[in-house]
């Protein structure tokens, strides 16, 4: 697998602790938004060198084939990241399969990003890596992201109870799966 994709204007790109600064800023200016969606961050999370470190060492994963985050660029609109995809768990032995996780920049959310940055990145991992079996956990009130999973053909497996603490409560989540 590449560090870097281009498609039309779309980057997408690894990154490693030397982003730092661009990825914390990219994580600060949309901390609002993020954390309606995320579990709980460690509470050095908005700093330079706690991001440096989690990128080095997610870059570290990728290397190993375990993890990977692409943070997408648009260089016709703007320096800044627009989004981020992610995919954990990554199993490359029989079961082919990992988990999605996505979020775009408030700033640029329902302007067609999020379709284009996952369509690349789904190419990516079922083309480049071998993936058969790709699952997202979406909050059911989160009713964009489930409207593009499904436009994405994600396909839906019911309900994955107390998934994750968002909040500090245990929420469900409803659990989708796209099939090479």
């Amino acid at each position: 697998m590449n560090t870097e994709y281009y498609r039309d204007n779309l980057i997408l790109r690894v990154l490693n602790g030397q982003y730092a600064s661009q990825v914390l800023d990219f994580y600060s200016r949309n901390q609002n938004c993020f954390n309606l969606y995320e579990i709980e961050k460690p509470e050095n999370f908005y700093t330079e060198s706690y991001i440096r470190n989690l990128l080095d060492a997610e870059f570290n994963a990728f290397v190993h084939g375990k993890y990977v985050r692409f943070f997408l660029y648009d260089p016709t609109v703007s320096d800044d990241i627009i989004g981020s995809v992610s995919f954990s768990n990554i199993r490359s032995d029989a079961m082919k399969s990992c988990i999605l996780g996505y979020k775009i920049d408030e700033r640029f959310q329902r302007q067609g990003y999020g379709r284009r940055m996952l369509t690349m990145a789904l190419k990516i991992m079922v083309t480049d890596c071998n993936m058969h079996r790709i699952e997202a956990y979406i909050l059911p009130a989160n009713t964009p992201s489930i409207d593009l999973a499904i436009k994405l053909g994600f396909i839906s497996e019911g309900t994955a109870f107390a998934y994750a603490p968002i909040n500090g409560i245990w929420q469900d989540h409803l659990r989708y799966v796209y099939i090479s």
